[in-house]
C-alpha cells in the first residue's frame, strides 16, 4: 500500500496547474510532498526538506497528511480534483501519441476527435465515502530508532532512508494504523491487540530481537457480513517443532481465552513462513486455530460465495470491486454460441466464474498458483462453471501458447474477449515488469477482438502499457502485431478520503 505513495504524491504535485492558488497554499505541505515519509518517534537530527518538524513529530497530522489529504473539502469536491487529476495523467500520453508518425491512423484520428484526450474519461463512479470502508488491513512490524517494538503500516527500512548503519537493517519506520479513520474500528482494536501481545511476548522472553524475528506481520480480511478472517505470520525456519508450538499456544490462548477476546475474531490463522520479507511469500503454510469449519469465511459477490487467496493482500474495497466487475461485464461482447472469453489475473476467479455461463469458452490465468487454487476450490461448488479452464500462468511464452491453442481449437465466427488485470498490489513489484512483453503477446493475436484493461492506481509503467497498446512504440523493444484503438476509460473512486487515484478500466477495440 505504501509503495504507492511516491508515485501519487508525484501525481498530486500534477493538480498544482488546475486546482486554485488558495487551495494549494491551505495543502501546501501536501502536494510540495515527492515521497513518502512516517515516523513513530522524533526524528533524526537530518531531517528531510520535503516536511515540517512539527507534522514528522506528530504521527496523527501525518496520517492526515499522506492518507486523507481531502477530509477539509466535500467529497463532491474531492471527485473533481481527482477527475482533473486522472485527465492531466492520460492527456500526457495522448499528446506523446498525438505526435508519434507511426501511429495507426485511426488512433491518431481518435486523439484529435477528442481534443488530445486518450479517450473520454466517464465521469468518477462514486463509491462508499463513508470512513471505514477500507475491507483490507495490513500491519507490519519493526522497530523505532530508540529500539522499541513498533506496528504500523509497512515502509521502508530505517537504513534506506538516512543511514548506512548495519545496525539500522532490521528497523523500520511505522504509522501506527490507530490514527487513520479510514481503517475499521474493530480492525485498528485486533492490531492494538497484536501489538500488546507482542509487548507481552517481549517481557516474558526477555529478547525484542528474538520477538521481532519471528512473528511476523498481521493481515485482516473483511467481507459484507463484516466477518474477520486474521491472518498472522511466523517465521519458523529455525525453530524446532516444540517452540513453534508453544508460540501457535500462546497465540490462541490470547485471542480465545485472553485479552483479545474481545476483538471477536471469526477466523484466524497461524501462518508458517518460509522466509520474514516480504510481507507476502511464495511458500507458506495455514493452519486455522480460531474459527468454526461449518462457517467458513466467504466473499459474497454477484450472489456468490468466492474463497479468498490468503496469500494476497485482500480486496481493498469490496464495493468498488464489485462495481468496477460489474462494468466490466457490461463491456464485454458475450455470446454463449461465439465467445471465448480470458481473463489474465484472475485471482479468486470472480469473472470467468460469473462469465462462463454466457461464453462458449471461459479460461482464467494468474500469475499465482495461490490465487488459481482458491478459483479452483470455488469451481468445485458450482457444476455449471466446470467449464472453465484455470491455469497458472507466469511467463510470456506461457501466455502465447495458450492464446495460440485457443485460435486453433476456436470455431470459424469465434471472438476472443480479452481482460487484464486488475494486478494486485503484490504483482506490481514483480509480475507487472513483464508488461512490455505481454503487450507484443497480445497485439499479435489478430482475433482479440476485445480487449479490456483494468488498472489500480496510476504511474509510469501503467502509462507505457497503455501507449504500447495504442500503437506507441518502445525505444528498446520492438513491438509489433496491429494496434488497439481506446474508446473509453471509466475511472472508479475505490479510495475515497485518501490520497490514492481512482482505480480504472480501458476499453480497446480493433477496426
Amino acid at each position: 500500500m505504501i509503495s504507492d505513495f511516491p508515485d501519487t504524491m508525484y501525481s498530486s504535485c500534477l493538480m498544482k496547474r488546475i486546482i486554485s492558488s488558495s487551495y494549494i497554499k491551505y495543502r501546501k505541505r501536501f502536494y510540495s510532498s515527492v515521497q513518502s515519509f512516517t515516523a513513530v518517534e522524533s526524528p533524526p537530527d537530518n531531517l528531510p526538506t520535503f516536511l515540517t518538524t512539527d507534522v514528522l513529530r506528530d504521527p496523527r497530522k501525518r496520517a492526515v497528511e499522506l492518507y486523507m489529504p481531502y477530509q477539509n473539502i466535500s467529497y463532491e469536491e474531492e471527485l473533481k480534483l481527482k477527475q482533473r487529476q486522472l485527465e492531466s495523467r492520460f492527456q500526457s500520453v495522448a499528446k506523446t501519441l498525438f505526435y508519434d508518425r507511426a501511429l495507426h491512423p485511426s488512433i491518431r484520428k481518435l486523439i484529435r476527435t477528442n481534443d488530445v484526450n486518450l479517450c473520454p474519461i466517464r465521469d468518477i463512479e462514486r463509491t462508499s465515502a463513508t470512513s471505514e470502508y477500507l475491507t483490507t488491513c495490513i500491519a507490519d512490524l519493526g522497530k523505532t530508532r530508540s529500539g522499541d517494538l513498533a506496528l504500523g503500516i509497512p515502509n521502508r527500512s530505517i537504513s534506506n532512508d538516512y543511514s548506512t548503519s548495519n545496525e539500522d537493517n532490521q528497523m523500520m519506520l511505522v504509522l501506527p494504523i490507530d490514527d487513520i479513520d479510514i481503517y475499521k474500528k474493530r480492525d485498528r482494536l485486533i492490531i492494538k491487540h497484536y501489538y500488546n501481545f507482542l509487548q507481552k511476548e517481549v517481557k516474558d522472553i526477555s529478547n525484542i530481537e528474538y520477538v521481532l524475528h519471528h512473528w511476523r506481520p498481521i493481515r485482516i480480511y473483511t467481507n459484507k457480513k463484516d466477518q474477520k478472517n486474521v491472518v498472522i505470520g511466523y517465521f519458523d525456519r529455525k525453530v524446532n517443532n516444540s517452540e513453534r508450538q508453544a508460540a501457535r499456544e500462546r497465540l490462541f490462548t490470547y485471542f480465545e481465552n485472553g485479552p483479545g477476546r474481545e476483538c471477536q475474531i471469526d477466523h484466524l490463522y497461524f501462518e508458517r513462513r518460509s522466509q520474514r520479507w516480504p510481507i507476502i511469500v511464495n511458500e507458506t503454510s495455514y493452519e486455522k486455530i480460531i474459527g468454526d469449519k461449518n462457517k467458513p469465511f466467504y466473499y459474497d459477490l454477484f450472489d456468490m460465495k468466492f474463497e479468498p487467496n490468503l496469500q494476497s493482500y485482500g480486496i481493498s474495497n469490496l464495493i468498488a470491486y464489485e462495481l468496477i466487475y460489474g462494468e466490466v461485464l457490461k463491456l464485454c461482447n458475450l455470446e454463449p454460441t461465439s465467445t471465448v472469453f480470458l481473463q489474465y489475473y484472475s485471482d479468486i476467479g470472480v469473472l470467468p466464474l460469473i462469465a462462463c455461463q454466457h461464453v462458449d469458452q471461459c479460461y482464467g490465468l494468474d500469475s499465482s498458483r495461490f490465487a488459481i487454487k482458491a478459483a479452483m476450490k470455488t469451481q468445485e461448488k458450482y457444476p455449471h462453471t466446470q467449464n472453465i479452464q484455470f491455469s497458472t500462468c507466469t511467463t510470456k511464452d506461457e501466455f502465447k501458447t495458450i492464446l495460440t491453442k485457443i485460435e486453433q481449437n476456436k470455431k470459424k465466427n469465434a471472438s476472443l474477449t480479452c481482460i487484464f488485470g486488475p494486478p494486485r498490489n503484490e504483482l506490481d513489484r514483480q509480475d507487472l515488469r513483464q508488461n512490455k512483453f505481454i503487450v507484443s503477446v497480445l497485439r499479435e493475436c489478430d482475433f482479440i477482438d476485445r480487449l479490456i484493461i483494468v488498472h489500480r492506481g496510476i504511474n509510469s509503467s501503467v502509462l507505457h502499457f497503455l501507449y504500447s497498446l495504442s500503437g506507441g512504440e518502445s525505444t528498446t523493444h520492438k513491438i509489433s502485431g496491429p494496434p488497439f484503438k481506446p474508446v473509453i476509460i471509466i475511472p472508479f473512486d475505490a479510495n475515497p478520503r485518501s490520497a490514492l487515484m481512482p482505480d480504472f478500466l480501458t476499453l480497446y477495440e480493433r477496426d
